[in-house]
């Protein structure tokens, strides 16, 4: 009798998380989980996106939280493995109770995580992915982005590359997961609708620097622009070996936010010519936002030694939504009281696409910014809502 209390006693402790969802909300600080990649290939992304998050939760908490509740993440590194993603998913929902997932990095990341999240309701705040099965129709009321889609930041590269530059031919160098893929069938799609088609592709396989098969199947091709669907590390080792090789040393390229612009730059010791660099925020440096100049005064305050980054910026607007989402919902709340706001904010910023309007919402990042890095800094080339 005594292990069978003991037994039923593990498993309502282990549920408790996901019951009483008509409950108050009760606890004296709001807690967020992340999984991200704080070690290996993408540990710069993780750290940058906490840093700028972790930048506008302590601004808040300063001025007493939110309705006296101050919101602290707690991370897990994942090292960009599904595996142990789901392992930190599980503690930190069993262990530390988290209210909500916030900042999950990574495609395949979101993944095998967001069927947990579904599965136990909850909230999945903020994914630094811009994958299409995370806005999907109908939608998932537990999803709620800060950012833009891989879609339209792919659309804006292409359009820039063939309305612009008149770049006739194209390959893709992608990562061959769930992430890679998806990227890879929106550059077919989009091609597809101007009568065109790719001449290449080459894929590696995530957390490696095997690029070298890759290399040799777009470059036998002789593509003029080169789209990197990839990691920081891997995109660097492709766009080396390529500037080596008289084939494919004038190989122009794309990339995507999730690269990282500044530490792709960075990985390529500063020798950032012919690469145009998609961005989901506009210029940490030089954009006259107030939210934006606010970025700049707390890193100053709080991260003097730190750069500003794209990512960072991400990361802070990412908080920015978040606090929005918890100012709104008020003092006592359930978690289906929340969800609710969740759906209400959403359907007023599809309300209100227009950029200026969208922003004044909570900060959420629906523009598309391109980039180029010259003389030592990164300047906007084409920018288009």
């Amino acid at each position: 009798m005594y292990k069978v209390l003991i037994v039923l006693f593990t498993i309502i402790i282990s549920i408790l998380p996901f019951v009483n969802l008509e409950s108050s909300y009760d606890e004296k600080e709001i807690r967020l989980g992340m999984s991200g990649p704080f070690s290996g290939n993408l540990q710069s992304l993780g750290e940058e996106f906490l840093l700028g998050a972790n930048l506008y939760f302590k601004y808040i908490n300063e001025q007493g939280g939110v309705y006296g509740r101050n919101i602290r993440v707690i991370n897990k590194d994942d090292k960009y493995e599904p595996r142990i993603a789901i392992e930190n998913v599980e503690d930190l929902v069993n262990k530390y109770r988290v209210f909500a997932l916030f900042g999950v990095i990574g495609t395949p990341i979101s993944k095998v995580i967001l069927p947990i999240a579904t599965e136990q309701r909850i909230p999945y705040l903020a994914p630094l992915s811009g994958a299409d099965f995370l806005r999907e129709t109908p939608r998932n009321e537990l999803i709620l982005n800060a950012r833009t889609s891989y879609d339209k930041e792919i659309h804006r590269l292409l359009e820039y590359f063939i309305d612009v530059q008149k770049k006739t031919k194209f390959a893709v160098f992608y990562q061959n997961d769930s992430y890679g893929r998806s990227g890879l069938g929106a550059v077919k799609e989009i091609l597809k609708k101007r009568d065109m088609n790719l001449v290449a592709e080459g894929s590696y396989k995530r957390n490696t620097l095997s690029v070298g098969h890759a290399l040799y199947e777009i470059k036998s091709k002789n593509p003029e622009v080169v789209l990197l669907i990839s990691a920081t590390k891997p995109a660097a080792e492709f766009i080396k070996r390529a500037r080596l090789d008289n084939r494919s040393k004038d190989f122009t390229y794309g990339t995507i936010s999730f690269l990282g612009s500044q530490m792709l730059v960075k990985a390529l010791n500063y020798q950032g010519e012919n690469v145009i660099f998609s961005q989901v925020v506009a210029s940490p440096w030089d954009s006259k936002t107030e939210q934006v100049k606010l970025y700049r005064n707390l890193m100053n305050r709080f991260n003097p030694k730190q750069e500003y980054s794209y990512v960072s910026l991400e990361g802070y607007f990412a908080a920015r939504m978040t606090v929005e989402l918890f100012k709104r919902v008020g003092k006592d709340f359930t978690k289906e009281d929340y969800i609710k706001q969740m759906k209400l904010l959403y359907e007023e910023m599809e309300r209100t696409k227009k950029k200026n309007e969208y922003d004044k919402i909570c900060g959420c990042l629906n523009n598309v910014y391109l980039s180029e890095f010259k003389e030592g800094t990164f300047r906007t080339v084409y920018e288009k809502n």
